[in-house]
């Protein structure tokens, strides 16, 4: 490939992302969150759930996810943006909420208003005779082996 044919791709690849708005979504908690966008007139766009101290990109031309997931249909009397990103916890208490973010910009979920806090998950309970049936873990490894070499 010629630098010049290199050029004409890179000035197609920049064009295109510019046509598509985006966020950059961090979350800098140590807490599992679930970011959901907003439209500015609070139409749904979609949610991603984010692991503690990591980042994803959410963009328009993805399709939405989870409950009552709609796609914003244009309409002139209706501004998709600014965005606005509502951080929750898992168990569904809010984290914080992050209003009139523009196309293209990084949101932490750190920077954003609210408590900034989700409770600690339950722990399960051990039982007296050591793993539960429930227990992530492979049961394999805590079985003595059935075989002898005796004989």
């Amino acid at each position: 490939m010629t630098s010049e044919m290199k050029k004409w791709i890179l000035v197609f690849l920049c064009f295109c992302a510019v046509g598509q708005a985006s966020l950059r979504l961090h979350n800098d908690s140590p807490y599992k969150l679930r970011a959901v966008i907003h439209a500015a007139d609070g139409t749904y766009l979609g949610e991603m759930i984010i692991l503690p101290e990591h980042f994803n990109t959410w963009s328009e031309q993805y399709p939405s996810f989870g409950p009552g997931g709609q796609h914003y249909s244009e309409q002139p009397s209706r501004s998709q943006t600014p965005y606005t990103v509502q951080w929750y916890c898992l168990d569904g208490g809010q984290y914080g909420i992050c209003q009139n973010i523009s196309p293209g910009a990084a949101v932490l979920a750190g920077n954003c208003e609210g408590p900034k806090y989700c409770k600690p998950p339950k722990k399960k309970k051990k039982g007296p005779y050591g793993a539960h049936e429930d227990d992530e873990q492979l049961h394999n490894q805590n079985e003595a082996n059935s075989s002898s070499d005796d004989s």
